[in-house]
């Protein structure tokens, strides 16, 4: 622990004094310079501090080299770095544009080795299947071999036979040439064949070419007329929207002349529903009169016997003849009302 009262200011004062001294402001130099008092526990962090405050003067002093000297070592280096990573920086890009380069041509030697793949099958192919009729005809040999080895060991009687075996192996001799010349003539063929592909393929491509130059000058002029036609449907896009404000108006009009409508319809249903209400009372009371003339033909057979009850019966008649004749004069204003509604309705459909 060090003495009571080393501070930060005795420590920085007593390193600044040492660099321009032109000593290493160390621990133990700093110590020496407080007159040897303070712990360098306590000092060194002090120490630290300042020297973060104070690097540039701190690595002249280390190094004994003016700051201005270090300045212009620190921009050369400075200088150097930046050159070094333009040329890092170059040589990556070169390096890429090699890389993509082998790339494209390893891409195009993969195309061009599937191409000989496709090529070296179709020819194992055919060499298989000419190996194989090679292998029949060796067969065969093989067995005329055995037959002949046994036509000479029978010669005695079977020279006869002898001699159609040798020809029929002449005969197949000759088979086994043709056969070879004729798959001679046919891996000519198909080296012509191979020859005559390659050639149209060449011409496809040249004609591809052509076609997708020809496609690319129409969609030129597609591209001319699009704009024509984007100006053409800008104009009628404002067209559309003058017709829609006019829509618009008409919809409004429109819908107070259906609120109207619905307005009558109303009225004309509650018009209806009264004339049915009225219809099936005019019903019942023509029902209960005709029930009471019935009854009333009834009493006039009974008319000596009855006298008293004829006579209620008359009055009840006189009571009911004359609701009758207000429900006729009712029924008389209810059609002249539903001959109103139905003039009304005609003119509500004609405004439709």
């Amino acid at each position: 622990m060090g003495r009571a009262g080393i501070l930060f200011s005795h420590v920085a004062k007593a390193a600044a004094k040492l660099v321009e001294d032109g000593k290493n402001p160390t621990v133990d130099n700093v110590r020496e310079a407080l007159g040897s008092t303070g712990s360098k526990s306590t000092i060194a962090p002090m120490l630290k501090r300042w020297k973060a405050e104070h690097a540039e003067d701190v690595v002249e002093a280390e190094l004994g080299v003016p700051a201005e000297l270090l300045h212009a070592i620190k921009g050369v280096y400075d200088k150097l770095q930046g050159d070094v990573q333009q040329q890092l920086a170059d040589a990556n890009a070169a390096h890429q544009a090699a890389l993509q380069a082998a790339t494209d041509r390893a891409d195009q030697l993969i195309a061009d080795n599937r191409t000989l793949a496709d090529t070296n099958g179709a020819l194992s192919a055919e060499l298989k299947q000419a190996k194989d009729a090679l292998a029949r005809l060796q067969t065969e040999q093989q067995a005329l071999n055995v037959t002949m080895a046994t036509v000479q060991s029978d010669n005695a009687g079977l020279q006869q036979r002898l001699t159609d075996r040798a020809a029929e192996i002449a005969a197949l001799n000759q088979q086994l040439t043709q056969s070879r010349v004729q798959f001679e003539h046919y891996q000519e063929a198909t080296a012509r064949q191979r020859s005559e592909e390659r050639q149209a393929a060449e011409q496809r491509i040249t004609r591809l070419e052509q076609e997708l130059a020809s496609a690319q000058r129409q969609m030129a002029a597609q591209q001319a007329t699009i704009g024509q036609q984007e100006a053409q449907i800008t104009r009628l896009t404002e067209e559309n929207m003058r017709l829609q404000e006019a829509a618009r108006h008409d919809q409004e009009q429109a819908t107070a002349t259906r609120t109207e409508r619905d307005q009558l319809t109303y009225q004309l249903q509650e018009t209806a529903s009264a004339r049915r209400q009225l219809q099936e009372h005019l019903d019942a009371t023509e029902q209960a009169l005709t029930e009471a003339r019935m009854a009333l033909a009834g009493q006039e057979k009974e008319t000596k016997l009855l006298t008293e009850r004829l006579a209620q019966t008359e009055q009840k008649l006189g009571a009911l003849e004359q609701e009758r004749v207000a429900l006729l004069t009712q029924k008389a204003e209810l059609q002249a009302f539903l001959a109103n509604q139905t003039k009304a309705e005609k003119e509500v459909t004609r405004k439709r």
